[in-house]
């Protein structure tokens, strides 16, 4: 018997030049899942909500800023419900970098989070030991102790979902301006169990080699027991739905 192969979802609602700068800036990214998980895109948020209703992905994750904005408050919902009793959902890629403080604090709070937008700076973080917990010893060991990474933090998140974090003697790396203290109370990437599912951020804007393997760390986490989909009238969902569609509900990119 075959087996089946894990189903991801890219969510990619932001206008130019996200698409573009997604395609040219995480072509390995998507090559590594690829290598272990069917993938589907949705570049609209009709499509979206309609896959999001119609199957079980184990995965979303929301590569750019354009599901943060406020038309599509309504998705934001619908991805938090379904983290709850579904699947995971991973912001990251180019999230950090096309998302404002405010559409971040409102994301959040749909997702019931006290996550807020935080500091925009490069240092050097360190693994979580809470990590060995959440991810596992062996997955938790293929992830770099340490590395360098500009990012978006998140301010306000909880100690045990900090992933990497700054020590107290951490300071800001660039080469233009002056060293300065980083705040410890900040993260750069997050993860926690989220209902019978996992939310995670990962901050970096530069694809850095560390949050690719941090990414490809959530991923399998998410992929260690199978998912319990609730059967939500999903035929009639889909003869309504498909026969709308030029392209059809077996094409694996939806514009």
């Amino acid at each position: 018997m075959a087996i089946s192969r894990p189903q991801i979802l890219y969510l990619r609602l932001g206008n130019d030049p996200q698409a573009g700068l997604f395609d040219d800036l995480y072509q390995d990214v998507r090559v590594q899942i690829a290598s272990q998980a069917s993938t589907q895109e949705a570049m609209s948020m009709a499509i979206a909500q309609l896959l999001l209703s119609t199957q079980s992905f184990k995965v979303v994750l929301v590569v750019d800023g354009g599901t943060a904005v406020k038309k599509h408050n309504a998705l934001q919902k619908q991805l938090a419900s379904y983290a709850t009793v579904v699947g995971t959902v991973i912001f990251c890629c180019l999230f950090p970098s096309f998302i404002s403080p405010p559409d971040m604090s409102k994301l959040w709070k749909n997702f019931n989070e006290p996550w807020a937008s935080g500091d925009y700076h490069r240092s050097t973080f360190y693994l979580s030991q809470r990590m060995k917990n959440v991810f596992g010893s062996q997955r938790a060991r293929s992830l770099p102790s340490e590395y360098s990474m500009k990012a978006l933090h998140l301010a306000h998140v909880p100690v045990d979902s900090r992933v990497y974090v700054p020590l107290e003697q951490s300071r800001t790396e660039s080469r233009v301006f002056p060293a300065t203290a980083v705040d410890n109370s900040q993260t750069p990437a997050a993860f926690h169990k989220y209902g019978d599912g996992w939310l995670g951020y990962i901050g970096d804007v530069n694809n850095e080699s560390g949050s690719q393997a941090l990414l490809m760390a959530m991923l399998g986490k998410s992929y260690l027991k199978p998912i319990r989909w609730r059967q939500r009238r999903l035929g009639a969902y889909k003869g309504r739905f498909c026969a709308q569609l030029d392209a059809g509900c077996s094409n694996s990119r939806y514009d």
